[in-house]
């Protein structure tokens, strides 16, 4: 008998010893692949530290599953595809993790905050001192349709001014807004 087929017979007594429930046999079984579960995991995990964990995940699982494992054909190619998912798995748990973690600092969270608050306070002072250079009526004609939310015949009413004039005046105060916004650096420039 050659060594391999040696190998193989020792290999066969064990796992059907293991079927049964034996511990020590499956700790024997472990002897023979653990190095080659170890190099694998080593090979797939992205993180040194989870090697040991992913083996020792697939041994378990190997235990767990051991009345499924047929004594004719060899452990190990189970045990590599169970260390392949196990580590996957780990590497996107890490990955999961760590995005996580960004999300979790408030400083971070806090910082773009402020930055988003900063934005918006420039912007409106941008806006203002382009409605405080407008003419005295199209100042009014802003306030009433836009601040008090009244219409542009209410509006152009209460200015002396006809409904289409009013019209006018408002497109013409958004052109001007807009074409401000698409020339100024640091402001949104929306369709």
């Amino acid at each position: 008998m050659n060594r391999s087929a040696g190998y193989a017979y020792a290999e066969q007594e064990l796992l059907a010893k293991v079927q049964g429930g034996d511990v020590a046999a499956f700790e024997d079984l472990t002897r023979l692949h653990i190095r080659s579960v170890l190099r694998y995991a080593s090979a797939v995990t992205r993180v040194r530290s989870d090697v040991e964990d992913v083996a020792q995940e697939v041994l378990l699982t190997a235990w767990r599953r051991r009345a499924g494992f047929s004594p004719e054909r060899s452990m190990l190619p189970w045990l590599l595809v169970a260390t392949r998912n196990i580590a996957l798995a780990a590497n996107r748990r890490r990955a999961r993790d760590a995005a996580e973690s960004l999300d979790a600092v408030p400083p971070l969270q806090a910082w773009a905050q402020g930055q988003a608050q900063r934005d918006a306070a420039d912007e409106l002072a941008e806006v203002r001192s382009l409605i405080a250079g407008l003419s005295e009526i199209d100042q009014k004609l802003v306030e009433l349709c836009f601040v008090q939310g009244r219409s542009f015949d209410d509006a152009s009413s209460d200015l002396g001014l006809s409904p289409p004039a009013a019209r006018k005046r408002i497109q013409r105060i958004r052109e001007r807004l807009v074409a401000h916004r698409s020339t100024a650096p640091g402001l949104r420039t929306e369709n």
